[in-house]
């Protein structure tokens, strides 16, 4: 990232609210998937659900690490203690989502009613751990990425977190932010892609996004 000029605002951060939710959203109704009757039935399908959450929280926080952070720290050097301790919460929070790969594993290899209980229990654990850190990031983070960050940059770091969902789950990631999104923010978010993305997602990846969530949820 190239430092941007004075303290003009550099970028409109309005993203960051919207992907929160979907997070929030996703690990709530991971755990619902996991715990309900007859998941093991459908175990393959509700793991891929799972494994999507899992992924999509990787590719927004190990993409902050990368580049979010290091450039907050030198460019907002008197919001250093708030980075830092956005890192430490990254690092609890990516403890819990180790826990939950390892009960993720144990389940799929494994799917019974009371083998999905500890696996619960560990995408519970997620969601308590990101619920501090995902409202400290909107309300004191979010500001400094709109002075500090360009829109160019703020773009491109957009686009390297969704270069890092597998192919197979880039229709996922659409489908969830749409069904999340409110219509002002779906409208916005829709607008701002390519015309040939958007008929691709209206032609095919719509489908293949309700398909895969009827899949999890029998």
């Amino acid at each position: 990232m190239a430092t941007p000029i004075g303290s003009v605002k550099a970028s409109d951060p309005w993203e960051m609210a919207l992907i929160h939710r979907v997070i929030r959203r996703g690990f709530e109704q991971a755990r619902v998937h996991v715990l309900s009757p007859g998941a093991e039935s459908r175990a393959a399908a509700v793991a891929a659900y799972v494994d999507f959450q899992l992924d999509g929280l990787h590719a927004h926080h190990s993409t902050e690490d990368e580049v979010l952070w290091p450039a907050l720290l030198e460019r907002a050097q008197l919001s250093a203690a708030l980075i830092r301790r956005m890192e430490q919460q990254h690092a609890a929070i990516h403890d819990a989502v180790d826990a939950a790969r390892s009960a993720l594993t144990a389940w799929r290899t494994t799917p019974t009613a009371a083998g999905a209980e500890p696996l619960g229990a560990a995408l519970e654990l997620v969601s308590v751990r990101l619920v501090e850190h995902l409202g400290e990031e909107e309300r004191d983070v979010v500001p400094l990425i709109a002075t500090h960050v360009t829109q160019a940059e703020w773009d491109q770091l957009g686009q390297k977190a969704f270069s890092k969902f597998k192919p197979s789950q880039r229709f996922t990631a659409m489908g969830e932010l749409l069904a999340t999104a409110r219509p002002e923010e779906a409208a916005r978010m829709l607008a701002d892609l390519p015309a040939p993305v958007r008929g691709i997602w209206w032609l095919v990846g719509k489908r293949r996004y309700q398909r895969f969530i009827k899949s999890a949820t029998g």
